[in-house]
């Protein structure tokens, strides 16, 4: 018995040796089998390979990705090329093969191969773009996928995720910011005139203390994205916008143009000094992906400020605030970018929020004046008032020109010497030219007020009485 029970033992033991092998050739066979499934993609220990050092010098710089392929069989890259071909500045090896094209790469099930990129740029080329993109493509089973290259191009200051604190910059190089900036608490950031500001499309310009931004006429201080490409050239939300945060105070922007932005600048909360929390000179801020000026309970003196070409509205005061703007164009049209479908100007005296599915109204005072300003759009009515009770809403309008609805009287205190629902007839509004000066036949010519705005956006001086509007015509 004893000598039956040994052998039936070592019998089990041989069929179960034998069940593992079988089923560890089966694996093995199931991993060397060729997927075709389209869903069977491939895996990138990045989506953006960023070169941040070419332009400290003329020279290279090399970087790599990997390429996991994370399926249960094996897959064929068909396909594995620089998109921009030999004109590209950057250059591959792929695991230790120089290419600008592959075909038929295989990849094992789980595992992967190492992609390095080299770069060479003169950073000191003016004529460079200022940041040089490209992209390695792959094409699996149908699927095209990219890992997007880039380099700077040109010598800048960079910051990165930056926290700063006082400090000057001069026109000498661009100002290139990447994942953000915030100039500090009690920090002071004085911009002097011609300075060139580049912000990544995650990048947001955040100000906890003092920003002074001091442009002249002819030479404005200019806000963008960093996304030169013809494309991406007056394309709304290439970055995230300027942000003045409750502790920020007496900001002051002169002679700048704002643009690409998806929110050109955001004011929060009320001043605290004797300042207001934002005053903005002769400045430009167009082409946005939502508002242009949002503020937030805040205080803003704007004059001589042009606001177009908005996703949303133009001018958006909310939950209050005290505010004045003399001499102001704020204009919107659908273009090719952008779909004018929110008002001009809207104006509340409340915040709303819903928590756990009850409604919550916070009222806060509202004041708000305007004074010779254009407020235009193509919508019927470009004036939306948004008032509930428990806190006032108080504004008024001064030799304005205004498209208003049918329904709005102007015959009231809040409206003195309107022009409603005429044409200010811009001398091109259009995407392409983006000029709103004031033709000759204007009905906003000489049709202001004495507020005390000597000059215009061009720096021009007016005279009595003034145009409605940024422009003073001549």
């Amino acid at each position: 018995m004893a000598k039956n029970g040994i052998f039936a033992r070592s019998m089990f033991a041989l069929r179960l040796i034998g069940l593992l092998l079988c089923m560890a050739v089966i694996g093995g066979c199931q991993r060397d089998l060729l997927t075709t499934d389209p869903d069977h993609r491939l895996d990138f220990s990045t989506d953006t390979l960023t070169f941040d050092t070419v332009f400290t010098s003329l020279g290279s710089a090399t970087r790599y990705f990997v390429i996991r392929n994370p399926n249960d069989k094996k897959i064929r890259i068909s396909s594995l090329r620089l998109a921009g071909g030999t004109l590209s500045p950057f250059r591959l090896n792929v695991d230790g093969q120089p290419a600008t094209e592959l075909s038929d790469v295989e990849l094992p099930a789980g595992d992967s191969i190492y992609v390095f990129v080299a770069v060479t740029i003169n950073p000191n080329d003016e004529n460079n773009p200022f940041v040089v993109y490209d992209s390695v493509v792959m094409e699996t089973n149908g699927n095209l996928q990219r890992v997007v290259l880039q380099a700077w191009g040109q010598n800048a200051h960079f910051f990165y995720a930056s926290i700063i604190g006082t400090q000057d910059w001069y026109n000498d190089k661009p100002y290139v910011i990447i994942h953000s900036i915030l100039v500090d608490t009690q920090a002071t950031l004085t911009i002097h005139p011609g300075c060139r500001i580049y912000l990544h499309a995650d990048s947001r310009f955040y100000v906890a203390g003092t920003l002074r931004v001091l442009g002249q006429p002819g030479d404005s201080v200019v806000f963008r994205g960093d996304r030169l490409e013809p494309y991406f050239v007056d394309l709304p939300g290439n970055w995230q916008g300027i942000h003045l945060l409750k502790t920020s105070k007496d900001n002051v922007v002169e002679y700048a143009v704002i643009k690409e932005s998806i929110v050109g600048i955001r004011v929060d909360s009320l001043k605290v000094t004797a300042y207001p929390k934002l005053t903005l000179r002769n400045s430009i801020i167009r082409l946005t992906l939502s508002s242009g000026l949002l503020g937030i309970t805040a205080d803003i003196y704007a004059e001589n400020c042009l606001i177009h070409s908005c996703g949303e509205w133009n001018v958006q005061l909310e939950y209050g605030g005290n505010y004045e703007f003399q001499n102001c164009t704020f204009a919107n049209a659908s273009t090719i970018v952008t779909q004018h479908q929110k008002p001009v100007l809207r104006m509340s005296n409340y915040y709303y929020y819903r928590l756990q599915g009850v409604d919550y109204y916070l009222p806060a005072d509202l004041n708000a004046t305007f004074g010779n300003c254009i407020i235009y759009g193509t919508l019927n009515n470009e004036l939306d008032r948004d008032a509930i009770s428990g806190a006032a809403f108080n504004y008024s309008f001064r030799n304005c020109l205004m498209q208003l609805a049918d329904t709005v009287n102007i015959n009231q205190p809040q409206f003195v010497d309107v022009i409603k629902n005429a044409n200010p007839l811009f001398v091109s509004p259009d995407y392409e030219k983006q000029d709103y000066r004031l033709q000759a036949q204007s009905p906003c010519i000489d049709a202001g007020y004495d507020n005390g705005v000597l000059t215009d956006l061009d720096g021009r001086l007016r005279t009595p009485p003034p145009d409605i509007g940024c422009y003073e015509f001549f």
